[in-house]
């Protein structure tokens, strides 16, 4: 499975998140991850679940594999360092679908492609209220792990309607967006604009 396009990271911080999601699916989302934690996080799996299968797309877990595994998600999103790849898929099944966030550090950005994780994730572009823990990471980062790796990247952090361009000229394959679109006044409306964004700008990038 080779991810593109929109993702988006569900924070179990927003009100109604459950019924946002709802009206972001409808805009047009490619890919859903479950992201944080808080109590109710596997009620929201559920639910997640079964809208990513009404809407035929991917279900990925922040760093959860047993909820990953009870969820019958598609696979997880690793922002632990303690787990690769490697223990996904022996936990999940040989197709998981396994990303990785990197940093600034470019040695992640190999480390997970050496791995065999399906995707990475840079955070934090831009300055983001979602993840303030995030390094921002260069665009020139962003550009040459593009122009290595082959497998597909995200940039994630801070992606707005104005800057989402920005990252979509530096070659990246999707944007991971949350606040943009879960706070947003109109969530169907701001998933149809991100989408007519990665239609304007989007190339996928291929390494010689």
């Amino acid at each position: 499975m080779r991810l593109h396009g929109l993702y988006l990271i569900v924070d179990l911080g927003v009100e109604n998140v459950l019924a946002r999601v709802a009206q972001a699916l409808e805009g047009g989302v490619d890919v859903l991850q479950l992201w944080g934690s808080a109590p109710n996080r596997a009620d929201v799996g559920h639910e997640l679940s079964k809208l990513a299968k009404r809407f035929s797309i991917p279900l990925l877990v922040q760093d959860d594999l047993e909820l990953a595994k009870k969820l019958g998600a598609d696979g997880v999103h690793l922002d632990r360092p303690e787990i690769t790849p490697q223990h996904v898929r022996r936990a999940l099944g040989k197709d998981a679908v396994v990303g990785v966030t990197c940093s600034a550090n470019f040695e992640k950005v190999l480390w997970a492609a050496e791995q065999g994780a399906d995707y990475i994730s840079f955070c934090s572009i831009f300055p983001s209220p979602s993840v303030a823990v995030c390094d921002l990471v260069p665009l020139e980062v962003v550009r040459r792990a593009t122009e290595t790796v082959t497998i597909p990247i995200f940039a994630a952090g801070g992606i707005t309607l104005d800057n989402a361009h920005l990252v979509l000229e530096a070659g990246v394959d999707g944007l991971a967006v949350s606040s943009s679109i879960l706070r947003a006044p109109d969530p169907k409306e701001a998933a149809r604009r991100f989408q007519d964004v990665l239609r304007r700008y989007r190339t996928p990038h291929v390494v010689p």
